[in-house]
């Protein structure tokens, strides 16, 4: 997958663009310029370490974003533990504590710097990575290793000197000595340039989330506005619907009662002439057609009881 050299470039690539993100967080979180490296140059190299190991690791697979997220966790915790024990247990100092934080391994890890670790290692290998290595790519391999020789060199120096004073040792080792300082007033320069650069670019980011707060602000109040003279609006339209409805409703009311009013009248006109006609009906006698004339049946009956009455006697 990769060469030797190509390894070690990246190594001390990694290496270097971790002691950026390292200055420049400092610089932006604490406010002050500091330089995070253990050793005088500008360089950590427990970045390049964690990068190789995701990149030999977890480059294979590399669409599965879950996958590189959880390994990338895994793998730099694993170096920042490994690391910072090292360190801790050696030279008895420590360069990073997570004692405060909670779900923390004896302050060497924590969960959620393990959690940043695997969203910077996907953000890496997705959009960093593929640029740098197509341009170690375009490098002829002889200037490869002459810039891995050179590196090299310069770093197994600095590591010398670095322990040198770590461990206490006085004794000058002269040329080493002063490359070592040569390293860190680079380190130094390097420091004050990214340091105060993150921080202007942290204070304008900073600017321009107030001017966005601003104009957030100014569009809620006329969203806000808006919203009330819509609300506004809409009551008075549903209380001109809602008189228009009554009125209709009053109308409507008035003319169904005018109309069952003048129905009642008609049904009480209709069954006072019933009764009259059934009235009149029962108090006129009935009538019998003889010979062309009409004769009350009542008279009829009389008459024909009186002649009966006068034959038999």
């Amino acid at each position: 997958m990769f060469s030797f050299s190509e390894i070690a470039l990246l190594f001390f690539i990694y290496s270097f663009l971790g002691w950026c993100v390292e200055v420049a967080f400092v610089a932006v979180t604490a406010g002050k310029v500091t330089n995070r490296g253990f050793l005088n140059g500008p360089v950590c190299p427990i970045y390049g370490c964690g990068m190789i190991g995701v990149l030999l690791a977890l480059l294979p697979v590399e669409k599965n974003v879950w996958l590189l997220f959880l390994g990338g966790m895994v793998i730099c915790s694993a170096v920042e533990l490994f690391g910072g024990w090292i360190l801790d247990k050696i030279f008895h100092m420590r360069w990073w504590d997570y004692s405060d934080e909670k779900f923390n391994i004896g302050g060497y890890v924590c969960l959620a710097f393990s959690f940043m670790w695997g969203m910077a290692v996907v953000f890496a290998v997705k959009f960093v990575h593929h640029p740098i290595m197509a341009v170690v790519k375009k490098i002829p391999f002889q200037i490869q290793v002459i810039i891995v020789v050179v590196c090299g060199v310069v770093f197994v120096v600095d590591m010398i000197v670095t322990l040198k004073n770590l461990i206490g040792i006085n004794k000058s080792l002269g040329q080493l000595d002063k490359l070592a300082e040569s390293l860190h007033a680079v380190g130094d320069q390097l420091k004050d340039v990214v340091g105060n650069s993150a921080i202007t670019v942290a204070e304008k980011a900073e600017e321009g989330m107030e001017i966005l707060d601003e104009k957030t602000a100014d569009s809620r109040e006329k969203i806000a506005a808006a919203t009330e003279s819509s609300r506004e609006k809409i009551a008075a339209a549903t209380e001109n619907s809602r008189e228009r409805i009554a009125g209709v409703r009053e109308e409507s009311a008035e003319r169904i009662a005018k109309q069952l009013k003048e129905l009642e009248e008609k049904r009480d006109a209709i069954m006072e002439s019933l009764q009259k006609n059934v009235k009149h009906r029962l108090n006129t006698p009935p009538t019998l057609n003889k010979s062309g004339k009409s004769i009350n049946i009542v008279e009829y009956i009389k008459d024909y009881k009186n002649k009966n009455t006068k034959t038999n006697d």
